[in-house]
């Protein structure tokens, strides 16, 4: 490998600035870092030149850069095996430096929002989780309306599925991705969490002694600790009683008693259940909870 930096001066980095390189359909889906980089190494020359290709058009298209990546010269990934390595090697050594520090906080909050997407439309349908997508997204039936501003345009399904992707890296605004070589791959739509700094602080910030004391006087010293080990990251019932040195019983009345207060959400995994932090949930514990906009249910 010849390179490997996480330093924004690095030349990939012009891959993935206004116009983003689209590794999603690149790789599909991962379960973690490594599996990326190894599908992205693994990825069709033609289909990653695409990609690269199709962002260099956007970026001149909707951000009217006569230079599609500002000046940077550099490599070929599609098709040089070298640079491919260099690309996969910028990627994971930012990821290092810039995400994983927070990367507990910050996928604690995704599975959070997952599964508020999920128990909506087990309960509720489809139609009712896409009414209840957060700002810049309006469901008029049969037509979702994504973003507001000047760049716009339609996306046709025509048969096609839509992935829902939160995500805490798609700055403050619903994007979507389409993949270049497959017209029969389902349309991926990412939902932005942070929004607003607040959205920000609340994702990575830590509750302090003195707000823990304040949920404990709220909700009583155990169930306050039962809030704060399922924003730990989801668990089952017996990781929570581990967690909180408390019987099974005990862990399984308080994660009721949460669940029933729409603080957390749980699901079952064959014989075991999993508790997963919501969006209110995470607001409360990290003393920054948000009111539902009238009619939808959906914080603000």
């Amino acid at each position: 490998m010849r390179r490997e930096s996480a330093d924004l001066s690095h030349p990939a980095s012009a891959l993935f600035r206004d116009a983003v390189v689209d590794l999603f359909t690149l790789t599909g889906p991962a379960a973690s870092l490594e599996e990326g980089l190894e599908a992205l190494l693994h990825a069709r020359p033609g289909h990653l030149h695409d990609e690269i290709t199709g962002a260099a058009e956007g970026r001149v298209r909707y951000f009217g850069h006569k230079d599609p990546w500002g000046g940077a010269a550099w490599g070929d990934p599609a098709y040089d095996r070298a640079d491919r390595q260099d690309l996969a090697g910028f990627l994971k050594s930012f990821h290092h430096r810039a995400v994983a520090p927070h990367w507990p906080l910050i996928r604690s909050r995704l599975h959070a929002e997952q599964a508020a997407h999920a128990h909506i439309l087990a309960e509720s349908g489809a139609e009712a989780m896409l009414a209840r997508l957060p700002p810049g997204f309006r469901w008029r039936r049969p037509v979702l309306e994504i973003g507001r501003g000047p760049v716009t345009g339609d996306v046709e399904l025509d048969g096609r599925g839509l992935v829902l992707v939160p995500s805490a890296f798609c700055r403050t605004r619903p994007i979507t991705y389409s993949s270049a070589t497959d017209d029969q791959a389902p349309v991926l739509l990412f939902i932005p969490l942070i929004r607003t700094v607040c959205d920000a602080a609340a994702m990575l910030g830590t509750p302090t002694s003195g707000h823990l004391k304040a949920l404990e006087d709220l909700l009583g010293r155990t169930r306050a600790r039962a809030l704060d080990a399922v924003g730990q990251g989801p668990c089952t019932t017996s990781r929570l009683a581990q967690r909180l040195d408390i019987s099974l019983a005990s862990a399984s009345e308080h994660a009721t008693v949460l669940r029933h207060a729409a603080l957390i959400t749980t699901t079952r995994h064959g014989s075991a259940v999993h508790h997963t932090l919501t969006s209110l949930g995470a607001g409360l514990l990290n003393g920054t909870p948000q009111a539902p906009v009238s009619g939808t249910g959906w914080p603000a």
